[in-house]
């Protein structure tokens, strides 16, 4: 019986210059994704791949003395590096200089001309050739790219034009008919409305450069870059424009940051649809990773390589920190403090004193052979239940791509299990014969938790999920095991093995000291500096009195509210993401028994945007909701802005 097929891509990477973080995470995301629908069964296809055919190609080279291929050829292998590095498992990699995808570009759009979908014309506007991206003088901010605030150059060319005008319906049906096509929802709108606005016909080649792929029916142009970007999906697919052949097409899934849905969400569906193939079936669209306000971009030189993050807590360390730090689909703050911090406290911490515990005192008490157990009571019967509980929860956050969720939901099954062992106190209870019986039910009931708990983050952090599950006893590789793996326990009888650090822990004081004394010429550090909480604040004037300096420090701005939820575990506090004007927060706030979550729904509030982030039940909060309250909390409103205004408008 054939496995189902799953098809999942990452854009089509610029190479003006090597990988970064910004890139590694979206790969990343990807391969978390590819790596559950393995595990769960699937004929798995990813792919990634090199957009070469841009006129920043053709400058990088020209200033290094290489044609544009030759320059291309140079930095592809440091993508190979960096998925290596980072443990991206089994992807394909095309390249948009390939000749397999300069066939797929040219039969495909060759048909769409045949049928009057193409037509030439005259194409004048701005481009910005750092972002590749065109403009007219309204798209324009105060003169420059709305993107990197780079000078634009103004273009007057001969040029083909797809007409993008007439899928107009067929684009709103469709959304109307699939409305789970983009992740999260709010971007699912932003791209309805601008279809609502009205589409224009789209400028799809170039007459004043060579570099790209020669139109088929006029060898005097070549394609613009980003629509034979696009067609790198069709290519990966194994499409061959006949019916025999195998292939993967439609794709279940493109992975993308939020600069770059327009593309993937209105143009490449209505080309698909003129040609006769159905969308790919779903995008996810991703935050940006931000540095204080600043997007991660080669264009704005603020990027970090992956080596950098890797050298201080490893491949899983950063795969971890980027699952869990924050929703998927929302813009999260990349400092190395934050990075550490996840790092220390919940895989050496939480996660690492787990398994070292346990299998320590196996071989203490058992000489390392895994007991059957005898006696279960009411505290065994209750970590068996938060097992439970956790599969079927991680199993359906994984299915929606949850993964800060799911992994907060494992987490907690790590805390939950870890108490065990407090409450337990089976170093006490091995000199007590008459509960003998129970001891050995504690340890058979850990190792159970330990191996789900294993293959239920091994998407995440495959290597370190491999190492702990060798030092549980096992052979086998958790890559060829199916989830139904996670129905099976821990057998009885199994030797584990002697504990090992996987997880060190770091010294993390010292690390950010020693990234503070870097001298002003040394490289860039990981994050901009940062303010201690130790440091010392000014005291105020007199009591109840502030300057005007003072009172100027609390960055106070209107803030849309996205979603709101409760926070699992905790009767006050809810979980609110908001948009702040420049991205997507998480504040985390004590107004759930004044506030239901719906009620805030759509709502423009005031927030403090400058307040030191800070952990409330597992998640990073990263602001506060101003509201009036009475002293003993009885009486409590939020500030709601009265009339229309936009999020990120400062309040003085």
């Amino acid at each position: 019986m054939s496995k189902p097929k799953f098809y999942v891509t990452t854009p089509i990477y610029y190479v003006n210059a090597k990988p970064h973080l910004g890139t590694s995470y979206t790969t990343i995301i990807a391969d978390v994704i590819a790596r559950v629908k393995r595990m769960r069964g699937f004929d798995v296809l990813m792919v990634t791949g090199s957009d070469e055919h841009s006129q920043k190609i053709v400058e990088a080279a020209d200033a290094e003395g290489k044609t544009p291929l030759q320059f291309c050829d140079d930095i592809i292998p440091s993508f190979h590096v960096a998925w290596r590095l980072l443990e991206i498992q089994d992807y394909q990699f095309f390249r948009t200089s390939d000749a397999a995808h300069k066939e797929t570009v040219t039969r495909f759009f060759h048909r769409i001309y045949d049928q009057g979908d193409i037509y030439k014309g005259e194409y004048s506007g701005w481009y910005c050739t750092p972002c590749e991206t065109f403009y007219s003088a309204a798209e324009l901010v105060d003169g420059n790219c709305q993107k990197c605030d780079r000078p634009v150059k103004e273009v007057k060319e001969e040029a083909y034009f797809f007409r993008l005008s007439k899928y107009q319906d067929a684009l709103l049906k469709y959304y109307d008919e699939h409305p789970d096509f983009i992740y999260p929802d709010f971007r699912r709108n932003e791209m309805l409305n601008r279809i609502k606005e009205g589409l224009k016909d789209l400028c799809i080649s170039r007459s004043s450069v060579t570099w790209g792929i020669p139109l088929p029916f006029d060898d005097k142009h070549v394609f613009y870059v980003w629509v034979d970007a696009l067609l790198t999906y069709l290519t990966g697919s194994g499409y061959r424009f006949d019916d025999k052949s195998p292939h993967f097409w439609p794709a279940d899934l493109n992975v993308m940051a939020k600069d770059i849905p327009w593309f993937h969400a209105v143009v490449f569906p209505a080309m698909l649809f003129s040609f006769g193939l159905p969308p790919v079936k779903k995008l996810i669209v991703h935050g940006y990773w931000l540095f204080g306000d600043e997007k991660m971009s080669k264009s704005k030189g603020n990027v970090v390589s992956p080596q950098d993050a890797v050298d201080l807590v490893g491949a899983d360390g950063l795969r971890y920190f980027f699952a869990r730090e924050v929703p998927l689909g929302l813009d999260g703050n990349f400092s190395r403090a934050a990075l550490l911090g996840r790092y220390n406290y919940d895989l050496a911490n939480d996660l690492g004193n787990l398994v070292h515990r346990t299998l320590s005192m196996t071989h203490q008490l058992y000489d390392g052979v895994v007991p059957k157990g005898y006696e279960v009571r009411a505290s065994d019967e209750e970590i068996e239940a938060d097992r439970l509980a956790a599969v079927d929860k991680v199993d359906k956050l994984y299915d929606e791509y949850a993964f800060s969720e799911a992994l907060q939901a494992v987490w907690d099954l790590i805390g939950k299990a870890n108490r065990y062992i407090d409450t337990k106190r089976p170093w006490e209870l091995r000199t007590d014969e008459s509960r003998r019986d129970e001891i050995d039910t504690v340890f058979a009931t850990l190792l159970n938790v330990i191996r789900t708990v294993l293959l239920l983050v091994y998407p995440v952090i495959p290597g370190a999920a491999q190492k702990f599950w060798r030092q549980i006893g096992y052979e086998t590789e958790i890559a060829d095991l199916p989830w139904e793996a996670l129905d099976r326990k821990f057998p009885a009888g199994q030797r584990v093995r002697e504990t090992e650090p996987v997880f060190p822990r770091l010294d993390i004081d010292k690390l950010l000291a020693d990234e503070a004394a870097e001298p002003a010429h040394a490289a860039p550090p990981i994050t901009t500096k940062e303010k201690k909480v130790s440091e010392p604040q000014p005291q105020p004037v007199a009591e109840n009195v502030i300057s005007i300096d003072d009172f100027a420090k609390v960055k106070m701005v209107t803030a849309k509210v996205l979603s709101c939820e409760k926070v699992e575990g905790a009767d006050k506090l809810l979980k609110v993401v908001v948009n702040d004007g420049t991205r997507e927060r998480v504040v985390v706030a004590g107004i759930a028994e004044f506030y239901k979550p719906e009620e805030l729904l759509g709502k423009t509030i005031v927030i403090v945007t400058n307040l030191q982030p800070r952990k409330m039940r597992g998640i990073m909060s990263e602001g506060m909701l101003l509201a009036a309250s009475s002293e003993d909390m009885k009486e409590l409103s939020l500030v709601v802005c009265e009339r229309p205004v936009s999020p990120g408008l400062p309040v003085h």
